[in-house]
C-alpha cells in the first residue's frame, strides 16, 4: 500500500541513524520529508511522535492512506469532521478546497461559527454529492448514532468518493455500548469516558467502544464494502494501538 512512499524515502533512510530506545528516524507522512520520531511513553498511540510537527501515529497512517489511494488530494474537494492537530493543519495549508466543520449545539447548522462550519454528521447541511473525501479521526466512538452518520456521510459523497477515518477499535472483542440518547434523554450504561475535544475543554463523550461487528455494520449502514489498513511500521513512525485506517469508497455508478 505504501511502496511509492517508501521506494522514494528508502535511499535517504538508509543514511540516517538506526532506531534507539527512545524513538528512531525515518519519513513523516504528514511532513513529508525525514523526521526523528520520539517516544514519550509506554502508550504509543499518544506518546510516538513526529519531533517536527508534533503529530502521533493515527494521523501519520490516515495520511499515509490518503496519500496512496489519492494522490492527487491536494485538488480535491475534502470535508474533514472535528478536525484538530497536525493532519488537520496540513489538509487545510495544502488542499485550496478544505472544508472543516465541527458541531456547536448553540449555533445553526451550516453557518460559520468560530471558524468553522456547524455542521452535525448525522444531520448534515450540505448537498449530495458534495465531497470527494470525508476524514473523520477518531470521531465515530463519540457520536450516539453512527448508522445516520454513515448514512450521512454517504450521501454527501460524490460517485467514487471516500469516507476515510480511524477509530479505537477493538477487534477482538463485541462492542460495548457505554452511554446512548433515548427519546431525547441521555443514559449512561457504563461510568462515564470522556476524551480529548478541541473545541470543549471538558471533552466528548465516549458513545460507544467498537467491537468486531464495526466493519460489517458499516458495510450494512453505509451500502458500500470497507476496507481495513493496518500499518506497522517504524520508519514511517506507524507504530502501537489502534492504528487501523477504514475506507469505505462510493460506487462510481
Amino acid at each position: 500500500m505504501i511502496s511509492r512512499i517508501k521506494r522514494k524515502i528508502s535511499g535517504t533512510l538508509q543514511a540516517l541513524r538506526g532506531k534507539g530506545n527512545h524513538g528512531n528516524h525515518g519519513y513523516c507522512s504528514i511532513c513529508e520529508h525525514p523526521v526523528y520520531f520520539e517516544i514519550e511513553g509506554p502508550w504509543l498511540r499518544d506518546q510516538y511522535r513526529c519531533v517536527n510537527c508534533k503529530s502521533i501515529p493515527r494521523w501519520r497512517a490516515l495520511m499515509s492512506v490518503v496519500a496512496e489511494l489519492y494522490p492527487r488530494w491536494r485538488e480535491l474537494k475534502i470535508h474533514e469532521s472535528s478536525p484538530g492537530g497536525p493532519l488537520s493543519d496540513k489538509l487545510a495549508r495544502e488542499c485550496p478546497e478544505y472544508l472543516p466543520s465541527h458541531f456547536f449545539p448553540d449555533a445553526p447548522r451550516g453557518q460559520i461559527h468560530g471558524g468553522f462550519r456547524c455542521e452535525d454528521l448525522m444531520a448534515q447541511t450540505f448537498k449530495d454529492g458534495s465531497f470527494d473525501l470525508v476524514i473523520t479521526s477518531d470521531v465515530f466512538e463519540h457520536l450516539p448514532d453512527v448508522r445516520l452518520a454513515v448514512g450521512e456521510i454517504m450521501r454527501t459523497l460524490r460517485p467514487g468518493g471516500a469516507h476515510i477515518f480511524t477509530v479505537p477499535w477493538y477487534r477482538t472483542k463485541k462492542t460495548l455500548i457505554r452511554a446512548l440518547v433515548k427519546d431525547g434523554v441521555l443514559q449512561h450504561l457504563e461510568k462515564p469516558d470522556y476524551h480529548g475535544n478541541p473545541i470543549d475543554e471538558n471533552g466528548s463523550l465516549v458513545f460507544t467502544e467498537w467491537g468486531a461487528e464495526l466493519p460489517f455494520l458499516l458495510q450494512q449502514w453505509g451500502q458500500f464494502p470497507v476496507i481495513i489498513h493496518t500499518i506497522r511500521d517504524r520508519a514511517l513512525g506507524i507504530d502501537g494501538e489502534f492504528r487501523e485506517v477504514f475506507v469505505q469508497q462510493k460506487s462510481y455508478r
